[in-house]
């Protein structure tokens, strides 16, 4: 069962409906650096006070709430 507070604060469950897009530049990037690399890039988006990626979810603190959003899709794109 998935968390209801995290750090003290609601975890607000967000519907698969709704996704974020976030660039990451993955240049020199292992593996184990992606979750973190996407967890920064998150937190310099406007409105964002804090992110934490895993394998199965990605939150987003907004305030004084964390909203949950299901696993990190993998696209990439070559410009």
């Amino acid at each position: 069962m998935p968390k209801t507070e995290l750090d003290g604060l609601p975890v607000v469950e967000v519907p698969d409906s709704e996704e974020i897009t976030v660039a990451v530049k993955a240049d020199g990037l292992r593996e184990a650096d992606i979750k973190d690399a996407i967890a920064t890039a998150l937190r310099q988006q406007r409105g964002v006070d804090d992110a934490r990626v895993s394998k199965r979810e990605v939150l987003i603190r907004r305030g004084d709430k964390w909203f949950r959003y299901g696993a990190p899709k993998r696209v990439f794109s070559r410009e």
